[in-house]
């Protein structure tokens, strides 16, 4: 899968995710910042493992 193609991807499982999870308790300010902040952890975290494996090819 292309890089911009799974970026696109990972935008919409963030968005669904987080508004189903805000739908279902629009309250719970500190848990919806703490699933973002979970999210963006993880975007980060698979673009420098894809960053290193083209380093490696």
């Amino acid at each position: 899968m292309k890089t911009s193609n799974l970026k696109k991807w990972r935008k919409v499982a963030e968005f669904a995710v987080v508004g189903f999870a805000t739908w279902l308790n629009p309250e719970a300010a500190l848990l919806l910042f703490l699933l973002k902040l979970s999210f963006q952890i993880l975007w980060t975290l698979q673009d420098g493992n894809c960053d290193r494996n083209e380093e490696n090819q």
